[in-house]
């Protein structure tokens, strides 16, 4: 069990834990295996990090929570060496080769190229990161995903490739062997030449967790490693980690949305919460994770048009499903089609990814959205939903169909002309400008009545805001705010958002009544409303 002295934790004994959480080793069997004291780190004189003191030992899982802007990306930037604190020491322990950094670090210190504080350091320490976006190589094949991880390749060095060529490919041959293995574990056999951008959301976690085991990694940090899964997507990623965390006996530190944080209950084994730069520890229940699913479920959205809110659900080819929110007024009026698609396919390459049904007919995807009603479009990873956003939006190319808008034919519309006739579209990473402060990104995107939004964030750079902040920052930009807007597209809204977050997501949306709102997130084994 780790060891926070922000409060003085209490005796395993004494703390009301759950089965799942209880390990086969004790706390003092269980070493050490990376620790931290008086970790300080401030921005422009806000101070993120106020003196954390820490310890991780051998095949715990820690789930690390705290508001938006509390500081958990600055934590695993510093700890994974991204980023340097402005004072406190770290030591690594993971590999056995103790090693300790000591921060500010003097100029003197960087002349030493074996002393450097950076990922590379680190990750030779034992320490991997898998970030929230996966950061596959989509061009290589799974297998070469896997392999380039493995530490100390013989072929890296032209010396050892030229004249000790046939151990060299000994090595390559061993090395494919065992990714092959870990791709069969991961249920991929059979898939080993595909490349990246061939698999699904989910698998795509997979490998990359299963990289970075392969990379030597004794403890790893996850940033949202169930973000924008559906049901079986999640199930597969938990499976992973309950045998990367007990098979391995790797150290995980995970932070999760506030959504999934109840799918981590059985792996869990501490939770971690930052706030005002001090991390407390206690043990992660059903009562946690209950109450923060209370100010996080999606029920959220019947609020968007009152308390007399119809939902309609309309299911969609392989497993998706349409629900649309209206109000009983909206339900019943005479309602203009805002937007309207008819018989479309949308193909990536040859293979066609929109349009085709359960039996893999291809008839095209038809439906349409009302003036002014706020719908949700759930469906499973790898369906197509990112892509069915970009063909809307213009950035994608249309194989067959037609795409309606406010009663107009803009299927053969560039981008800026779909734009210009209403069309709003937020799409769920590169959505920001990380060299601009926030002001200036919202100057930049003409947003009316932005600085009541961001005022908290104004000064900020994009590249020091958190996943909430980025994500705030993205829906005030989206076009919510734009009365010209007439149609807005959210391409999974609710991703790095706390309770807190998600309040303001809610006065967002209802700024936009003007416009109606397409909200894209994944399937779930149950109904989110």
């Amino acid at each position: 069990m780790t060891a926070i002295v922000e409060p003085k934790t209490k005796p395993q004994a004494d703390r009301n834990e759950t089965p799942a959480a209880a390990a086969p080793r004790t706390e003092v069997e269980r070493p050490v295996v990376l620790a931290a004291r008086g970790l300080r780190k401030a921005f422009g004189g806000q101070v993120v990090l106020d003196g954390v003191d820490l310890e991780l030992r051998e095949g715990e899982v820690i789930l690390l929570r705290g508001d938006n802007g509390s500081g958990k990306t600055t934590l695993i930037n510093i700890l994974t060496g991204n980023l340097e604190p402005d004072a406190g020491t770290i030591h690594y322990l993971a590999d056995g080769s103790p090693r300790e950094f000591r921060f500010p670090r003097r100029w003197w210190q960087e002349l030493n190229p074996f002393d450097h504080f950076t990922p590379e350091s680190t990750a030779r320490e034992g320490i991997g990161r898998m970030w929230q976006d996966v950061r596959l190589f989509n061009s290589q094949s799974l297998r070469d995903n896997i392999a380039v991880a493995e530490p100390r390749h013989l072929g890296e060095n032209p010396i050892r490739a030229i004249f000790t060529a046939g151990r060299c490919r000994q090595q390559e041959a061993e090395i494919a062997r065992k990714a092959n293995e870990m791709l069969a574990r991961l249920g991929l056999a059979g898939r080993e030449t595909s490349s990246g951008d061939k698999i699904s959301l989910g698998q795509s976690k997979r490998v990359a967790i299963a990289r970075a085991v392969a990379a030597g990694a004794r403890i790893l940090f996850l940033d949202e490693p169930l973000a924008g899964l559906d049901h079986q997507g999640i199930q597969g990623v938990l499976s992973l980690l309950t045998y990367v965390a007990g098979e391995n006996a790797i150290t995980l530190v995970i932070v999760e949305h506030v959504f999934n944080q109840l799918h981590l209950r059985d792996l869990v084994t501490s939770d971690w919460f930052l706030s005002n730069g001090k991390i407390t520890t206690e043990q992660l229940t059903a009562r946690t994770t209950d109450e923060n699913l209370k100010t996080a479920s999606p029920e959220w959205l019947k609020a968007l048009r009152g308390d007399d809110t119809e939902i309609v659900d309309e299911p969609l080819a392989r497993g998706a499903r349409l629900t649309r929110l209206r109000s009983s007024k909206q339900a019943h009026a005479n309602q203009a089609v805002a937007l309207e698609l008819r018989d479309l396919i949308v193909n990536r390459g040859s293979r066609p990814v929109i349009g085709f049904d359960d039996n893999r007919n291809v008839s095209g995807l038809n439906f349409n959205l009302m003036q002014g009603e706020v719908a949700l479009l759930q469906a499973p990873n790898g369906w197509g939903k990112t892509t069915l956003l970009r063909a809307i939006g213009g950035t994608l190319p249309i194989h067959r169909g037609t795409v309606i808008l406010q009663g107009n034919d803009v299927t053969r519309s560039l981008a800026w002309q779909r734009y210009a006739a209403g069309l709003r579209v937020l799409q769920a990473r590169d959505n920001r400008f990380q060299s601009l402060a926030v002001h200036e990104v919202t100057s930049l995107a003409r947003t009316p009545k932005a600085a009541e939004h961001i005022a908290d964030i104004a000064n900020k750079r994009c590249a020091s805001l958190s996943g909430g902040e980025h994500q705030l920052l993205a829906l005030v930009t989206s076009g919510l705010l734009d009365p010209d807007a007439r149609v807005v597209l959210l391409d999974e809204p609710l991703s790095a958002f706390d309770g807190t977050a998600i309040a303001k997501a809610v006065r967002l949306v209802r700024c936009a009544a003007h416009a109606s709102i397409l909200i894209v997130l994944p399937a779930f084994s149950e109904p989110r409303i």
